[in-house]
């Protein structure tokens, strides 16, 4: 394998944070949440007590990743006392800023607790606003080099990591002779829901990873639009597999939609957010079978240590964190299914590499702070042979 790489050296990537931009128009305020309030006595201390709402981008109860955040919330109060309530804005971008505006204005909370990159804009908006009120953005990263947001802590997994090992083992999977559904063609695939900055970040990380392994790998890449579009991500899937894609990437709340297609086809898919192949199997054990594995950030490892140091006094505010693959911020599941389809010759390199990075000796690009140029390069590279 190439590890060395002088193309991506040559690219110059620092991490980088998404900024805040400033106030927009107030939003007419929602009437206050009539959600659900979560309270327990605490088991160790009352020291540690803290009330927190928590505004939600879309819904509760899907089993998705705002559940596993919830999760954390509920625990951390069964813990240490306090109380969670949330309100559920159902992806309606109007009431983003309003509902946080709302919460900041009760003066009842000790922390406000929000996510994802949509609200990065609303919450430094209200931030500003109300500088004695503490904010927790979860899965962003907000710009804290003017120091304007001293009452604000953002934190992340780094999804480019999981992206990196997950373009590694397509590259080593479409590149062996013992992989069944493996073709001549040095070519994978991804398929991306917005073309978001969270999204892109997934992108960067697996075109490095495919690119670590052989720089003459080529990643036919597309956007849908929207997550949740499963026909035009089949469509996107199935013009990819046809112009030779043997593995693809599904980065979307569509993931399945992939691997419907890769069932079809017979091609490998790998998914998103969740341990799809586990989740399925039961019903659909031959599509669990065509999912070599799945890129999961840990939504309740990436909330929980940050509420434990916000609790005891020892958070760091005006700071974003970074939570490596190393410090469990995002899985790549090495399951039943993926041994059904992973042959020993690729597991063995690709376990290589997981190492690495796992000690740290794997620096992956963001697309985090990136700009038009370092966006365009990597759609670049990824087109490359």
């Amino acid at each position: 394998m190439k590890k060395h790489l002088a193309l991506l050296l040559a690219l110059g990537m620092t991490l980088g944070l998404g900024a805040c931009s400033s106030p927009s128009a107030t939003t007419p305020t929602p009437a206050p949440s009539a959600d659900t309030t979560v309270s327990a006595a605490p088991v160790e201390t009352q020291d540690k007590a803290l009330d927190i709402m928590f505004v939600v981008t879309g819904s509760l109860g899907g089993g998705n990743n705002v559940d596993d955040v919830k999760a954390a919330l509920d625990e951390y109060v069964a813990t240490y006392g306090g109380s969670v309530q949330t309100f559920e804005c159902n992806m309606d971008t109007s009431v983003y800023q309003a509902q946080l505006e709302t919460a900041a204005e009760d003066e009842k909370y000790d922390l406000i607790v929000t996510g994802f990159s949509t609200m990065v804009e609303p919450l430094c908006n209200t931030a500003k606003e109300f500088p004695d009120q503490k904010f927790f953005l979860f899965d962003a990263a907000v710009d804290f080099t003017s120091g304007d947001y001293p009452n604000v802590i953002s934190a992340q997994a780094r999804g480019n990591e999981g992206g990196f090992l997950a373009g590694a083992l397509a590259a080593l999977m479409t590149e062996s002779a013992d992989a069944e559904r493996a073709n001549a063609d040095k070519k994978i695939g991804f398929v991306g829901g917005l073309e978001s900055t969270a999204i892109l970040d997934f992108m960067f990380g697996y075109v490095e990873g495919a690119k670590y392994v052989d720089p003459e790998i080529e990643v036919l890449y597309s956007f849908v639009g929207n997550q949740n579009d499963s026909a035009l991500t089949q469509e996107i899937a199935r013009s990819q597999n046809q112009s030779g894609a043997d593995v693809i990437f599904a980065a979307t709340n569509s993931d399945l939609a992939v691997a419907d297609v890769a069932l079809e086809n017979d091609f490998y898919a790998i998914c998103c957010d969740a341990d799809e192949a586990a989740r399925i199997a039961e019903s659909n054990v031959d599509e669990a079978n065509h999912i070599l594995t799945s890129v999961i950030k840990d939504y309740k490892g990436m909330v929980a240590p940050m509420l434990i140091q916000i609790g005891e006094g020892t958070a760091q505010w005006g700071q974003h964190t970074y939570i490596r693959y190393s410090e469990g911020g995002v899985t790549v599941p090495q399951n039943e299914w993926f041994s059904n389809q992973v042959p020993a010759s690729v597991l063995a390199d690709y376990e290589a590499i997981v190492a690495d990075m796992e000690a740290g000796k794997i620096d992956v690009s963001t697309a985090y702070g990136a700009g038009a140029d370092v966006i365009d390069s990597f759609k670049e590279l990824a087109s490359s042979k």
